[in-house]
């Protein structure tokens, strides 16, 4: 009887530190954002985060004359998504505390709506009601 009790303390604590690994505020939803930025992963100077700051940012997609940023604070909040347009009029963007699901949608002066899910998030809803993905953690308007 002991020998099980001692297990079964054993398996709760080293099951709640796997859990905890797992579930920390680390996880940041993005595999794309593992890699090292490149120049190619700049910002343009112009584009205004509204005094957010950034760790990371990289270029993900590009697509209908596009470009598409990912970008995250500390522990992986907020994350973002920048557009920048090939008119600078429309670069547009947005950000959010949401860490799984859908997470942030956003339109530009153009009207054109880009949406920004997590990682293994199941987006067939979204591509049925007209989006497009463009990238496993974007989706936008094609036309």
């Amino acid at each position: 009887m002991k020998n099980k009790s001692k297990a079964f303390v054993v398996t709760m604590v080293v099951g709640g530190v796997l859990l905890g690994g797992c579930s920390g505020t680390s996880y940041t939803g993005f595999k794309a954002l593992e890699r090292e930025a490149t120049e190619a992963d700049t910002l343009p100077e112009d584009i205004n985060l509204h005094e957010i700051t950034l760790e990371k940012v990289l270029l993900v997609a590009e697509a209908n004359g596009n470009k598409y940023y990912l970008g995250q604070g500390k522990q992986g909040r907020p994350s973002c998504l920048i557009v920048e347009a090939a008119n600078p009029s429309f670069w547009h963007s947005g950000c959010s505390d949401s860490i799984q699901g859908e997470m942030l949608r956003i339109s530009g002066p153009e009207q054109k709506t880009a949406v920004l899910v997590s990682d293994g998030y199941d987006t067939k809803e979204l591509e049925s009601s007209g989006l497009t993905k463009i990238h496993p953690n974007i989706l936008v308007v094609t036309n």
